[in-house]
């Protein structure tokens, strides 16, 4: 009756959780936790219940059919809950993640992940395919904004706010409920030795008695208990873990979000002090400390906690004997103490060097056209090895401190074990007798020991990882507290004000500086009381627009003084003057870019800002123009046409669509220029800053964006615009000019006001001399031939590097019938309209794609990428520590051995002295002096073995292996084309220098230890375990076939899903470089929310791989302790059904010794065995760039017939193009075509052509940069789809040639050929280091030498203001010098080097008329003597050449001397682009 009550109280419970689960299935997404809670506790619950019934003999009659009734009612209701709700209506329409459908048995069993890695044996894991793995609450950005909100109450509070603390107080409340699970863990994985010693005094008593029922019973139950708590361990550890390395994910991204935030706000004090590769290691390194952070946290609640449970369990087995291993700890303690001291210390000298090797190499790559041109690859690459060698060194100190430290990570236990069983042995009996070693006390007490090994030794990683996580939160958190802009300092209103006579920009006695003002100001009316007289000022004075005089006179002034301005709506305002005099400055400061030191600056409206060096994103035409806004297409049209764009969307593959390569690569000068103009237009702001945006362009493009965008009558009329220039044509047209002198407004008013004041303005204007107005009024009365579309392009340096149709074929099809019509130029504008927007529909030869994505390999990672790595470390240092390895091990087994041998030889009466009641039974002799002098020995080959294992690892393999992977890499990148440079994101680069290498450096060497470490460890213990106990061998094959495929599956879905997390981190660090240059014109326009949401799209997309490796992890993890637990169940079992007087308690417990530690064994080595190979990626990606082909040879022998000495470097500069064609890569057209002409040694020639016309092609081919068609150095020239050649191609297969002095330059090495010539090129860049090091990176030339060459570039009486001179400082991308003082200095590295050839590429394109004119002046001086090749869009600076080279569509058109050419008037293209520039 009562057994029919209780079923019919089970139904009822069963119906309502059925009703309940049959709602939530159709409601909710996922089953109840709560349900299956309440069907895993009963199913435990009853299985107590049928275990006591047959213990105490009940199990007959009603009460154990009730009882196994319920269970099987109860697991099928389990079943049900537990099936997977993926064909409910209601999970197909959810979009959320797996982890956030999966019910609470799929969570503890990782089995979400499971189509993940199933299909991953299927086919090869794309990025799509692991799209939204992430949980919801990780995505949430409450999440993020709650540390950064807390933080920012923190230092609010506290002078010194802890960044540690405040991430663990955001995350206390998921943190608190895994950290007490943490602890259950360690206390439930120490019941297993309990219940071992229990199974032994099992196996004991039957061995002495004999086997009996009761016995076996309790046998099997205690075996079924090690199995339940082996795995009910695991699943909770995995749980506990993926939950917290989400945790610490979500605060990795949080942290990137702040850096990158800050970042945008950084004053230019912090600035100077931040340069971009710190910034991208804090991003990289530093906050990468968190990624597993918070986990390695929660170790020390539980190493404590499971020491102190070893501990415990040890007394009680072994009395006060126990004590010995508490002073063994004890006595290395202080170790672990001087560890931690030591260990902080080299880790932030070795970050800090990271940080400069980062910044140095990330600065290099982006100049490295400028770096090949120069030839300097070997210099810079010297450069860099020597940081890296710094690096390696404190890596090796590391090294070094982890030998010493394996006294105590890997060695310790079993000196605590020999200690201990030693003073047992001795006194551990009663009244300090000998201790009787039986197989529970020794067994059980060595797996104690070697359980122990795993808390000691994560104590000795969470120290490490601990200070990991301090040292890389400190470096954030300095960072975080960098002095940020006070926007305060500006006034900002975005709405325009009511009142129409409002000025829109107004400044106010107002003084700025670039870095903080040392001193109070209580002189500067003083200092200036006779300035603005000055007008015999020397052109170049000791100032700048950055730093200028702050850091050279003691007498420190503000950058800008008592600024007194205000410009009105709708008026031009235009601020000129000398290079380096604050013309820039002015634009900053009314910004907030700038120290306010005193009075106050008012802006009223939105502000749009075009830097003075465009600022380009990595993305297509269209989307750098619309730059986040709405499109609007008659908006959009116009400002092209404004803009002088839709040639060259003409020209470009797919038109708009065109993707603009990082940093502009593949656009001109030019048109990076006029794309940062659409852009400024396109955001319809109200106030304009444009820092010299006409430098760049040709002056008929000049005229035409005046005219059409900039002027009067432009666009932009109605609009505030306050316009930078060192030209001085338009200055009649502007309501206000700004006269800029030493860091004060020297004159301001209008244009006639100025000139009759008859001052500096007027002096400035007497040296202008170029016939601009005659131009000017030809234009106005339409009787100048008009510039065909093409050419109201510009004729810009650069010609586009487009894939597809070349940029000659494109313009030819523009321009061609427009260049005779006289059509004028608002006619030719006119026509362009209907054409403006390339109908992309019809493009079918390129879809515009200039940056190929990132290939992410498949299949396993090549048996040669290991042979690489271990190749790099060498053969004889690998095979060493395999050796040491083997031996330690040997020497571990052979202590559990002898263990064995003492026990079954040990009856505890002799005392070891040669007494004779020491003898034992069976005639042998046995001596405790023996034992512990083997056992002693043993230990100490183990503990050496170690010492030198780690040591040879890692102070000298590793070093050896990181050291050669770098240079290689590094060698090798140097050397590959600039057509790999153009298609390749820096930040893909960078990510291999930093991530990957960091990879290397840190974690591949000690994954490959563990698996070398494990793997001999399991193989001894399969050996000991199938020597003791045979059957074992029956279930081996199927243990090892189950290992092997849970191995195949973890494996293809880890290293795929591990290739995608390394491929998705390049683009955040490519957007943190893009950020990083153009954050002035992300603050201007107020887009740092939108930028700030791009980053985190992106971050998300990367920790989302992240998240998604880490479930493969858990995965495996699970399975392979799942097969694990089941060894113990079946050893354990095979020992219990086999015990009685013919097994061996001592076998039985050596077995089931290794085989507890089996569990962790198999799991680590399949583990490190596939992080191994995940980490191999890093070396594979690295291989990937060190297989490509590189340019020619640096050095090449010199022809043998001709003598050496007289055949190079070149003595006369005679130069001969013979029938010379070429093309960017592979597969692009050529845009050189049949090129013939000679230049006679010393000549002056200038090179003029439209845009695309092949004028910077002909440079690069002098230079070698690009390779002569069909050449020796070209492997192939066809089409890359296999098409016919057309006939132009069919012609262009002659080999063409370049020779210099008579020697064809192919059969020179690159290096000598380069160095032999020298460039100034448009963009003046220098590099980080001192003014000597960039005038004379290979230390060549005496300090008199440098002097003389400043002299000659009229630099040399601003260098000798500085501080150190020649010796002063230049920091990253020469941003303490203006750019008109760059291009100075890189006159005079043209002058150091004294070759025979000059090319001048647009080189005064920056820099104020009468500073072109003293340039020129010294050019023509300076270089008179040799063969010099000037690259113009200003035609007046090649009127006085030699001869003129025209170019067109990649051909010569003309060749003769200027007053030739423009005597052919009409006939001459010379002539058009002479009179279209004013010149005629």
């Amino acid at each position: 009756m009562a057994a029919a009550s209780l079923l019919a109280f089970v139904g009822a419970v069963l119906e309502a959780k059925s009703q309940d689960s049959t709602e939530e299935h159709r409601y909710t997404i996922r089953s109840s936790d709560r349900i299956l809670s309440f069907y895993l506790w009963s199913i435990i619950t009853l299985s107590l219940v049928i275990y006591t019934l047959i213990d105490l003999e009940l199990a007959s009659g009603s009460r154990l059919v009730v009882a196994v009734a319920m269970s099987v009612c109860i697991v099928f209701g389990l079943l049900v809950e537990a099936w997977l709700r993926e064909y409910t209506r209601v999970q197909r329409q959810s979009d959320a993640s797996p982890y956030d459908k999966a019910n609470l048995l799929s969570r503890l069993t990782i089995f979400y992940i499971q189509p993940l890695v199933s299909l991953a044996v299927q086919r090869t894991i794309t990025p799509d395919d692991i799209l939204n793995q992430m949980p919801g609450w990780m995505t949430d950005k409450t999440g993020w904004e709650r540390l950064e909100s807390e933080w920012d109450k923190n230092v609010a509070a506290s002078s010194s706010p802890s960044l540690v603390r405040t991430v663990f107080w955001v995350q206390a409340r998921r943190i608190a409920p895994m950290y007490f699970l943490r602890v259950l863990v360690s206390c439930l994985m120490f019941t297993i030795p309990m219940l071992l010693s229990r199974l032994l005094e099992s196996l004991q008593e039957a061995h002495a008695h004999g086997q009996t029922r009761r016995n076996l019973a309790y046998g099997l139950v205690l075996a079924g208990a090690m199995f339940a708590a082996a795995f009910a361990g695991t699943i909770l550890k995995a749980v506990v873990r993926q939950t917290l390395i989400m945790q610490s994910l979500q605060t990795k991204v949080a942290l990137i979000g702040m850096i990158y935030k800050k970042a945008l706000k950084l004053s230019p004090g912090s600035r100077s002090q931040s340069t971009t590769g710190e910034i991208v290691n804090h991003m990289s390194v530093d906050a990468d400390v968190w990624q597993d952070g918070i986990y390695d946290m929660s170790s020390w609640l539980s190493l404590p906690v499971e020491i102190g449970f070893a501990m415990w369990l040890l007394y009680g087995l072994l009395g006060w004997s126990s004590v010995a291993s508490i002073a063994a700890l004890l006595l290395v303690a202080p170790l672990q103490i001087w560890r931690a001291r030591v260990y902080n210390g080299m880790l932030k000298d070795k970050l800090t060097v990271m940080d400069e090797r980062v910044r140095l190499t990330t600065e290099i790559l982006a100049a490295i056209k400028i770096v090949k041109l120069y030839g300097w690859e070997s210099a810079f690459k010297r450069r860099i090895m020597e940081v890296r060698g710094r690096e390696l060194e404190a890596l090796k100190r590391l090294g070094v401190i982890f030998a010493i430290m394996s006294i105590v990570f890997t060695s310790v236990t079993l000196v605590m074990s020999l200690l201990t069983l030693s003073v047992y042995a001795a006194w551990g009996g009663e009244g300090f007798s000998r201790g009787q070693l039986t197989p529970q006390t020794v067994f059980v007490s060595m797996t104690l020991f070697t359980m122990l090994r795993t808390p000691i030794g994560e104590l000795s990683e969470t120290v490490a990882n601990t200070i990991n996580v301090i040292v890389g939160s400190n470096r954030i958190k300095r960072f975080l507290l960098l002095e940020e802009i006070v926007e305060s300092n500006v006034s900002r209103d975005p709405a325009m004000p009511m009142e129409p006579t409002l000025p829109l920009v107004t400044i106010e006695n107002a003084s700025f500086s670039w870095t903080k003002q040392p001193t109070a100001i209580v002189s500067v009316d003083q200092d200036l009381a006779g300035d603005l007289d000055d007008a015999s000022q020397p052109l170049l004075q000791a100032s700048e627009e950055r730093n200028g005089s702050e850091h050279a006179s003691t007498n420190w002034r503000p950058t800008l003084r008592h600024i007194q301005l205000s410009m009105a709506r709708g008026s031009i305002t235009s601020v000129v003057g000398r290079v380096g005099q604050g013309k820039s400055s002015l634009l900053s400061a009314i910004l907030g870019e700038m120290y306010a030191l005193q009075g106050h600056v008012s802006i009223r409206g939105r502000i749009a800002y075009v830097p003075q060096h465009a600022w380009i994103l990595n993305a297509s035409v269209k989307d750098n123009i619309l730059f986040g806004q709405p499109y609007d297409e008659s908006r959009y049209l116009q400002i092209l046409y404004s803009s002088g764009l839709e040639p060259d969307l003409a020209i470009l593959p797919a038109g708009d669509m065109t993707e603009i390569g990082e940093r502009g690569i593949n656009l001109s000068g030019g048109q990076k220029q006029r794309v940062s103009l659409a852009r400024a237009a396109y955001a319809d702001a109200d106030i304009y800053l444009l820092d010299d945006p006409l430098s760049a362009v040709d002056a008929h493009v000049d005229r035409h964006l005046w005219k059409h965008l900039l002027g009067p009558e432009g666009m932009l009329k109605g609009k505030t615009r306050i316009l930078v220039t060192h030209g001085i044509h338009h200055l009649k047209e502007v309501d206000k000019v700004v006269l800029m002198k030493d860091g004060e407004v020297a004159e301001h008013g209008t244009y006639q006001e100025l000139m009759a004041l008859r001052s500096v303005f007027y002096q400035l204007i007497k040296e202008y001399s170029i016939s601009h107005r005659k131009a000017a009024a030809r234009e106005a009365t339409g009787s100048v031939t008009g510039p065909t579309l093409a050419e109201s392009a510009g004729t810009d340096n650069v010609e586009s590097r487009s894939e597809g149709v070349t940029a000659a074929q494109a313009e030819e099809s523009a321009s061609s019938s427009d260049l005779d019509d006289g059509s004028s130029l608002a006619a030719t504008i006119e026509l362009s309209e209907e054409i403006a927007l390339p109908c992309n529909d019809n493009k079918t030869a390129s879809d515009g794609k200039l940056v190929v994505a990132e290939r992410i390999k498949e299949g396993t990672v090549d048996f040669t990428i290991s042979l690489a790595y271990v190749r790099a470390a060498t053969y004889k240092l690998a095979g060493l520590v395999v050796l040491f390895h083997v031996n330690s091990h040997g020497c571990l087994v052979a202590t559990n051995l002898w263990l064995r041998y003492w026990i079954q030889n040990d009856d505890g009466t002799g005392d070891g002295d040669g007494d004779p009641h020491s003898h034992l039974a069976g005639g042998k002799g046995f001596s405790l002096k023996v034992f512990v002098g083997v056992f002693t020995i043993l230990t100490a080959v183990y503990v050496l073995s170690c010492i030198i294992v780690i040591y040879v690892g890692f102070a000298i393999a590793r070093i050896r292996a990181s050291y050669t992977l770098h240079r290689d890499l590094i060698s090798k990148v140097f050397r590959l084309p600039c057509s790999f440079f153009d298609t390749t994101p820096l930040g893909r680069i960078i990510n291999r220098i930093s991530s990957d290498l960091q990879g290397i450096d840190d974690r591949l060497p000690w994954a490959i230890d563990e698996v070398i470490y494990w793997g001999v460890r399991l193989t001894a213990s399969v050996i000991i375990i199938s020597v003791s106990t045979p059957t074992f061998l029956i279930a081996l094959p199927v243990f090892i076939v189950a290992v092997a495929v849970i191995q195949k599956y973890y494996l293809a879905s880890s290293r795929a899903v591990k290739r995608i997390f390394h491929v998705s981190k390049s683009p955040v660090f490519q957007n943190f470089n893009e950020t990083l240059g153009g954050v002035t014109t992300i603050r201007a326009m107020g887009l740092q929310e939108r930028f700030k949401a791009g980053n985190v799209g992106l971050l998300l997309t990367h920790v989302n791989a992240h998240v998604a490796y880490s479930y493969c992890i858990r995965w495996v993890e699970v399975r392979l302790q799942f097969l694990s637990s089941l060894v113990i169940l079946v050893v354990a079992v095979g020992f219990v059904v086999s015990a009685g007087k013919d097994m061996d308690p001592a076998t039985a417990g050596l077995a089931l010794s290794f085989t507890l530690s089996i569990t962790q064994e198999i799991n680590n080595l399949v583990r490190n065995y596939c992080e191994t190979q995940n980490l191999l990626v890093s070396v594979e990606r690295m291989c990937e760039y060190t297989d490509m082909e590189t340019e020619a040879p640096e050095t090449l022998p010199l022809d043998p017939r001709v003598e050496a000495a007289a055949a190079w470097p070149p003595k006369h500069g005679a130069i001969e193009f013979v029938n010379y064609s070429t093309r960017y890569r592979e597969g692009l057209d050529l845009v050189l075509r049949n090129v013939s002409f000679k230049v006679g040694a010393g000549e002056k020639i200038g090179i003029v052509g439209r845009t695309g016309a092949g004028k910077s092609s002909l440079t690069l081919a002098l230079f070698r940069m690009i390779e002569a068609a069909n050449g020796p150095w070209i492997h192939s020239s066809s089409s890359p789809d296999g098409s016919e050649a057309t006939q132009e191609e069919e012609d262009d297969n002659i080999v063409g040639k370049i020779m210099i002095d008579g020697i064809d330059i192919s059969t020179l090495g690159l290096s000598d050929l380069r160095r032999a010539l020298a460039i100034i090129p448009q963009d003046p860049i220098l590099f980080a280091g001192t003014i000597r090091d960039n005038l004379d990176p290979f230390q060549e030339h005496s300090d008199a030498d440098l002097w003389e060459a400043l002299d000659r570039s009229h630099l040399k009486a601003y260098i000798q203001t500085l501080p150190g001179g020649l010796s002063s400082e230049v920091i990253s991308n020469g941003e303490n010098f203006s750019v008109g003082q760059r291009s100075l200095i890189c006159l005079g590295r043209a002058l150091l080097r004294k070759t025979k050839v000059l090319v001048l590429d647009e080189a005064t394109s920056a820099v104020d008329v009468e500073t072109d004119e003293l340039i020129q002046k010294t050019i023509r001086a300076e270089f008179k003597d040799r063969t010099l090749l000037t690259i113009a869009h200003r035609i007046k600076t090649v009127m006085d050449s030699d001869k003129i080279l025209v170019l067109e569509q990649g051909r010569v058109i003309e060749f003769e001397s200027p007053k030739v050419l423009l005597a052919r008037k009409d006939g001459s293209l010379f002539y058009r682009l002479a009179e279209q520039s004013g010149e005629v």
